[in-house]
């Protein structure tokens, strides 16, 4: 490791673990709040101790993976907050993103969607609602705040152009992977349609959707 100086390493390598260990070995540069210069930052790249993930964010190459990987790398640019200290609601991985998030949705080429706010700018290609999600909406998948099952499949009813065999296909993949129930999941989203017009019977839509699905 020529050209390093010993202490610099020691104390941005400290650092830049403690942010790491809690973050699936991500931090956000924006993370270090000017605790380790742009120039150490450089050599530990040289090195190939550290490699970018998206831009603004960064992975400890002997550290942990995430299964998805940019997808959390964006949610970790969103603020300086360590990913531990962060409230549950303020940005949560929502519509298509969340199905794709619990394994449930098809692609939607390189776009990420979230709800709530960012402190910081994100990319281009991230949308974020500027809605606010109660908390017993969401849930924690892979280390990410994320949209519960019904109001995933509230949301993506919502003009999202999924038709209700598209929504029957996604209830059957929450429910087949036991994310929820039909039991669970049919109140649930009575609740979710209750302020929309028309609002729908939760269990009746969930019949209908499912079986919509099962004709292909």
């Amino acid at each position: 490791m020529k050209g390093f100086t010993r202490p610099n390493l020691l104390d941005a390598f400290t650092r830049i673990c403690t942010l790491a260990d809690g973050q699936h070995g991500m931090f956000a540069i924006a993370q270090l709040r000017g605790e380790v210069t742009d120039q150490v930052l450089a050599q530990l790249r040289d090195a190939e101790i550290v490699e970018p993930v998206v831009d603004g964010v960064l992975r400890v190459r002997a550290g942990a993976t995430h299964p998805h990987q940019t997808l959390y790398a964006t949610w970790l640019l969103a603020e300086a907050t360590p990913a531990w200290e962060r409230s549950l609601t303020t940005l949560v991985v929502s519509h298509q993103t969340a199905a794709q998030l619990y394994g449930a949705g098809t692609a939607s080429g390189s776009r990420i969607e979230f709800s709530g706010r960012a402190r910081n700018t994100l990319p281009d290609n991230v949308t974020v609602f500027p809605r606010s999600v109660p908390e017993e909406q969401c849930t924690v998948v892979e280390g990410l705040p994320v949209t519960g099952p019904a109001r995933t499949l509230a949301d993506l009813a919502d003009g999202q152009g999924f038709d209700l065999s598209d929504l029957g296909r996604l209830a059957r993949s929450f429910i087949s992977q036991g994310w929820t129930t039909a039991e669970q999941l049919g109140p649930e989203l009575t609740e979710q349609f209750a302020g929309r017009d028309p609002a729908y019977d939760g269990p009746a839509w969930l019949e209908s959707a499912l079986a919509a699905a099962g004709r292909g």
